[in-house]
């Protein structure tokens, strides 16, 4: 089966709900916007779902959504359908004492890579191992790149192997080289809406998977891609 993109994220603050398009610019950092703003408490930590020498778990991050405006700013909605953005003074009155929301500096917000992929065929085969006869929602695993594919966890032998997205006659496809297999943490078995807390899913990774599913990637060459285009790995 040619292998093609299916699903396409992005999330503009750290551990926070996203976006889902059509199409994503990429740049040298990887996807334009993504994780670009996080909430910072006075310690410098950040606010994530787990614990971390850089990050401060924070519940109820995935309850609120993030987008972005018009003027490329980014957009929180809350629960109960407050709108935040930078510099509003309800943000420390939610999250805390000093606690801001920023751009990121020098110090990337993100994890570990640039850009996230999964497969169709692992998403079925996590869900096989769990009993279930639907694949796992993506939802849970915050990738960028969701690549239609009929073999469980191909993805994670593309490690060290260039990946091409898309690309036309008249415009460069999207490179990428394989980084390394993505070690899940706690937050995918959280609760966010329209998703159930499930803590199967990292028991079960845990045991079967090394805790990983997925790919991190590094940038080669930065350039949009849009659902649909072709992926070849070399």
């Amino acid at each position: 089966m040619p292998l093609k993109v299916v699903n396409l994220r992005r999330f503009p603050v750290k551990s926070m709900l996203g976006e889902e398009h059509d199409r994503l610019e990429c740049h040298a950092r990887g996807v334009a916007g993504d994780r670009l703003w996080a909430l910072r408490y006075a310690d410098g930590k950040l606010g994530s779902g787990k614990n971390h020498a850089r990050f401060r778990r924070t519940p109820g991050l995935l309850e609120h959504c993030a987008t972005y405006d018009a003027d490329g700013l980014p957009v929180i909605t809350a629960p109960d359908g407050a709108t935040l953005r930078p510099g509003d003074p309800r943000i420390p009155e939610r999250f805390g004492a000093g606690v801001e929301l920023v751009r990121e500096g020098e110090d990337s917000h993100k994890d570990v890579s640039a850009v996230s992929i999964v497969g169709t065929a692992s998403l079925r085969a996590l869900a096989d191992l769990l009993g279930e006869s639907e694949p796992v929602d993506v939802r849970r695993l915050r990738k960028n790149i969701v690549v239609e594919t009929d073999e469980p966890w191909i993805e994670e032998d593309w490690v060290d192997r260039e990946i091409v997205i898309g690309g036309t006659a008249g415009a460069p496809p999207l490179r990428l080289r394989g980084l390394k297999r993505v070690k899940r943490c706690v937050m995918v078995t959280q609760a966010q809406p329209g998703l159930a807390a499930d803590n199967r899913i990292l028991k079960t990774l845990t045991t079967e998977r090394d805790m990983c599913i997925g790919l991190h990637t590094e940038m080669l060459a930065p350039a949009p891609v849009s659902l649909g285009d072709a992926v070849v790995v070399r």
